[in-house]
């Protein structure tokens, strides 16, 4: 079972095998570094450790430059979790961090995390302003360097993925990151704007700025394991209120969204339009008729392909 520690649990006592990097998206090039990093703790009898950051670094150096994320960090854990990795370390990455040297960075493993070898990408860089690299850490550690999966002869990059989701490309960032794409959420009370139209909807905390596209989609709401089809808005609900970013999703089969546990996924499937200002909410009622004949459309012809 895997064990998620922060700074405050450190050192650990056992000797690891360990990698470092922030597995936004969690995709095809992450799997391969983190089964060799299974593979490589396995062989000497050691643990198998993760290291990632909150927030993602770029955001707490390059305050004006912000990027969207992939997934929250509940769901990139999950995702990571799926590898039976015995520990994941979260570190809060700070000013007091990123200015760490790559010596000091290279001493902050060697006496928290003993790890008697280290797997990483071939791009690996690390300490301030990025003046580490494989070479350096060679004179620290035993490396393991697992070489980038390419597609189409370009490399896997959550850059690229971020680039798919910000244009509703669901299928093209599927398919570099080896897995649905789904986020894990707290389930929230809302405003029951949606049950008063005849559409009931599960609503949920909106606090990472994810890289997808703004607007309406097919997918499903997984509750307890079981997946229901559903109609999801992502965005700011312009008709409404248009201040908060919102999550919410309307079950379009049958299901009691009274009896919810404390937190679901959401697994996106395809884009199906832009959100949109309506005159009204009797025209809001209307196009969101038109979405549900759309989305089962949709996950319909996907269940076929499916069996």
């Amino acid at each position: 079972m895997t064990k998620i520690i922060f700074e405050k649990d450190l050192p650990l006592k056992e000797i690891t095998v360990c990698t470092i990097g922030n597995f936004d998206g969690v995709h095809k090039g992450h799997a391969e570094i983190l089964k060799k990093l299974k593979e490589d703790a396995k062989i000497i009898n050691a643990k198998s450790v993760v290291i990632t950051f909150y927030p993602h670094p770029r955001n707490v150096i390059y305050k004006d430059k912000k990027i969207c994320a992939i997934t929250n960090l509940k769901t990139k854990l999950k995702l990571i979790k799926n590898f039976d990795i015995d520990y994941i370390l979260v570190i809060e990455f700070r000013k007091q961090f990123y200015q760490q040297t790559a010596k000091q960075f290279m001493e902050f493993l060697k006496q928290n995390l003993n790890p008697a070898k280290i797997v990483i990408g071939e791009d690996w860089r690390f300490g301030y302003k990025k003046e580490g690299d494989i070479e350096f850490a060679k004179k620290y550690f035993d490396l393991d360097v697992v070489k980038p999966i390419l597609t189409d002869n370009h490399k896997i990059s959550s850059s690229q993925i971020r680039e798919y989701l910000s244009e509703g490309d669901i299928e093209k960032a599927v398919e570099l990151l080896g897995h649905e794409y789904f986020i894990i959420e707290e389930v929230i009370k809302g405003n029951n704007i949606g049950s008063k139209i005849g559409f009931p909807t599960i609503n949920l905390k909106a606090e990472t700025e994810l890289c997808l596209k703004k607007g309406v989609y097919a997918g499903y709401s997984i509750i307890n394991g079981n997946k229901y089809k559903s109609v999801i808005n992502y965005g700011y609900r312009p008709t409404v209120d248009g201040k908060n970013l919102v999550m919410e999703a309307h079950i379009i089969e049958d299901y009691n969204i009274e009896k919810l546990p404390k937190e679901i996924a959401i697994q996106f499937e395809k884009f199906i339009r832009e959100e949109k200002k309506f005159k009204d909410l009797e025209e809001l009622k209307k196009q969101i008729s038109e979405d549900i004949k759309t989305a089962k459309n949709i996950l319909e012809k996907k269940d076929v392909l499916v069996k």
